[in-house]
């Protein structure tokens, strides 16, 4: 992969100190009050569809299942103004499947208040978690014990921006004010150009993706994203079908690291060569930093692969670590015959110009509907160890480098899956969406956290954890109202064994 833009990275989000005590006891009682107050409709201007909605995601699997969605859905965030070509078009009474029907209509809805120029106001969210999961999936729970913020979003016909800010209580990285989320984007072309720290997942899975997932807080980047997945008119690429691109160059933390003013890259092409299939390739890697090389010659060595010892260069002339592979969904070609299996593959190492040293995750879901609404069941098993389906994979080596001692890291999360490395998950999961777009999820899983004992940055030493997760999610008066409680069950005293909870609410001044 090339890089097609390279800018100044946005300045990295100041640290902000104070009593945590104070805060976790003003927050609290400031969330309910709000949300009692304030009753009005949702702020939803916006260019892209931000991961983290579980809801979202289902309805938009289901209609590209159906060919009413025809661009890649595996690249978040996703172009709402290629959802929105697609979907506003189609006329959901025309669907005798009432369950896609239902779908249609929540996805056009959305779509048209996200496609709305100028601003609607301010959003304010406010949540409060017990024992915040470690273990992150998809959908978006509370990071801290207490968290308070404000929205404000506005989009023109070429520009958009969005301001958020948060306040939280006892983070674990001790910055109490945030910006995540927030950004600055410009149209050329069929491209969006973006400076800003927004939440990506990229990869099919559901309760993480090896390479990039929202495991971490979002790394403040400069990104260039295809708009429109426009198949290529000529003759010779056209069998690639709908593609969504896009490049992203951060900057991770300027101290309290190892190795601080690391650089961030990240390159992705998702492509549907035929309807029933979506295939993925995505490339990842860390450069220069307090010390380290860092010229556009480094960048170009990095590019070119020319990055390790066997090419005759020293640690010191290495110019980054790299992490990069392959991801596929595959549908049942046949639509009556609702499967589809998926699975991603991201190397540690390469050899041969090519990724080796696996990580792998593997997947299958069904959908179809009930009376009491759509669903979704999906199982999924992803494993952290290099070299995963040999016998004996190589432990110490996933998320790991010997040039960025932090790892594959920012503010102290693993940037890939969650469980960190050398661990492994089995995991089965239930979606059900009623028609006016109550949600349930309910999530079990296995944890084989740390099986080598090494340095795993969420146990000390091996450790299985069964955990369940329920959560329900809902329009409220102008609001909408998120509430989850899981339980984990470990094996020994490397991770504590925790009844959780959180509640989350979110409404427009």
């Amino acid at each position: 992969m090339r890089a097609v833009y390279m800018g100044v990275i946005l300045t990295e989000l100041a640290s902000h100190r104070a009593d945590r005590r104070r805060h976790a006891t003003a927050l609290a009682p400031a969330a309910f009050v709000l949300a009692a107050l304030f009753v009005s409709p949702l702020v939803a201007a916006d260019p892209w569809l931000a991961p983290g909605d579980l809801t979202l995601r289902h309805d938009l699997q289901l209609l590209a299942d159906a060919g009413i969605v025809k661009g890649p859905v595996t690249t978040w965030p996703i172009s709402w103004p290629d959802v929105a070509r697609d979907t506003l078009g189609a006329d959901a009474q025309l669907s005798a499947n009432s369950a896609l029907a239902a779908a249609l209509m929540r996805v056009q809805r959305r779509a048209r208040a996200a496609s709305a120029l100028g601003t609607d106001g301010i959003e304010y969210e406010a949540a409060l978690a017990s024992e915040p999961i470690q273990l992150r999936h998809f959908g978006d729970t509370p990071r801290e014990d207490a968290e308070l913020g404000l929205r404000a979003s506005w989009l023109g016909t070429r520009f958009a921006a969005n301001l958020q800010v948060a306040v939280v209580a006892d983070p674990a990285d001790d910055q109490e004010l945030r910006l995540d989320g927030s950004y600055v984007g410009v149209t050329l072309g069929n491209f969006m150009v973006s400076a800003g720290a927004m939440e990506r997942w990229w990869g099919p899975g559901y309760e993480g993706s090896l390479i990039l997932s929202n495991n971490a807080r979002p790394i403040p980047s400069i990104t260039v994203e295809r708009n429109y997945t426009d198949p290529f008119k000529s003759r010779w690429l056209s069998w690639i079908g709908p593609w969504r691109a896009s490049i992203a160059l951060g900057r991770a933390e300027g101290s309290d690291v190892a190795l601080p003013n690391t650089r961030f890259f990240a390159a992705r092409v998702n492509f549907k060569p035929r309807a029933w299939l979506e295939l993925g390739l995505t490339r990842t890697a860390q450069w220069c930093g307090d010390g380290r090389p860092c010229s556009l010659g480094t960048f170009g060595d990095l590019l070119l692969g020319r990055d390790n010892r066997s090419d005759s260069l020293t640690i010191n002339q290495e110019p980054g670590n790299q992490m990069a592979g392959y991801d596929f969904r595959l549908r049942s070609p046949w639509r009556a015959v609702p499967l589809a299996v998926y699975g991603q593959f991201i190397g540690e190492d390469e050899a041969g110009g090519l990724p080796s040293k696996f990580l792998g995750l593997l997947g299958g879901e069904v959908w179809g509907s009930s009376a009491w609404g759509s669903y979704r069941v999906h199982a999924e098993f992803a494993d952290t160890a290099c070299s995963f389906s040999r016998a004996t994979p190589e432990f110490g080596c996933a998320y790991r480098n010997g040039l960025y001692p932090q790892g594959y890291t920012y503010r102290t999360r693993t940037i890939g899956h969650s469980m960190d490395q050398d661990s492994r998950m089995y995991s089965l999961g239930a979606t059900l969406v009623r028609p006016q777009g109550d949600t349930v999820n309910a999530l079990l899983r296995k944890t084989n956290l740390n099986r080598d004992g090494g340095n795993n940055f969420l146990s000390s030493g091996p450790v299985e954890i069964k955990n369940i997760e329920l959560q329900y999610s809902r329009a409220l008066w102008s609001g909408q109202l998120a509430v989850g409680l899981g339980y984990d069950d470990a094996s020994n005293d490397a991770v504590s064994s925790d009844v959780r909870g959180f509640l989350n609410w979110r409404q427009p001044l």
